[in-house]
């Protein structure tokens, strides 16, 4: 089996570890975190660095693939485009639980990771380093683009197109044919029945508050340098 290690000793990673063990395809080695202390133990495994010391603990380890347990998408963004000045050569990993339910005809790529209860329907597209939570659903023919996150409870309807860095927040429902913009977040328990722009923060049962969000300097112009900003059909 291959060496994996996850970036992120936090919840998310949590429950990354939990999905490793589970489907046992991976020798995990431990966790690489640049605010916990190195030895330090979180869910039974080790911090066994940072990211400073990552291309020492590469050849030490012989590590071979890595997850991002980062549930924020422009932290997920960030730490991604990190790790790829040290580590260019790195395989990132989908990550399925179990019992996730995939469609026959579903592709998971580089990085996605699906949480357990996760439904991914017939035609449904998922772009690279996704979330698909908790319970979380996308419908038929529905498309997240890269870096997007669908939260625990989520439901998408069918023909739904998720944008590029853009969360759905808690138990939030899309309804068909609904478009979401880019670096866009839908509040907790939203309904959403009509189209939201780019870089919107937008809640209510219907929808009935759009406001400007902000978008992290550090990450903005990332778009110029990432070769796979929207999932290809």
């Amino acid at each position: 089996m291959k060496n994996i290690v996850i970036y992120g000793a936090s919840g998310h990673g949590k429950m990354i570890v939990d999905i490793i063990q589970k489907n046992n395809d991976y020798n995990l080695i431990g966790f690489i975190d640049s605010y916990k202390p190195v030895n330090s133990t979180v869910y039974g495994h080790k911090v066994i660095g940072n990211l400073d010391a990552f291309s020492i603990l590469i050849k030490k380890f012989n590590i071979e693939a890595m997850a991002i347990g980062i549930g924020d998408n422009d932290l997920r963004l960030r730490i991604y485009k990190d790790i790829k000045k040290i580590a260019p050569k790195i395989a990132f990993v989908p990550i399925v639980h179990p019992n996730a339910i995939l469609a026959e005809d579903v592709v998971v790529p580089e990085g996605a990771v699906l949480m357990a209860g996760a439904i991914v329907n017939a035609n449904a597209k998922i772009g690279k380093f996704c979330v698909i939570n908790t319970k979380a659903s996308l419908g038929h023919d529905s498309k997240m683009s890269d870096f997007s996150t669908l939260a625990s409870g989520a439901t998408v309807a069918g023909n739904v197109s998720i944008g590029y860095c853009s969360t759905i927040c808690l138990s939030a429902s899309i309804s068909q044919g609904v478009s979401i913009g880019d670096y866009t977040t839908i509040g907790g328990s939203s309904l959403v029945l009509k189209s939201i722009g780019n870089k919107k923060l937008a809640f209510g049962v219907p929808i009935h508050t759009i406001k400007n969000r902000t978008i992290d300097p550090y990450i903005k112009d990332f778009d110029s340098v990432y070769d796979s900003k929207l999932v290809k059909k």
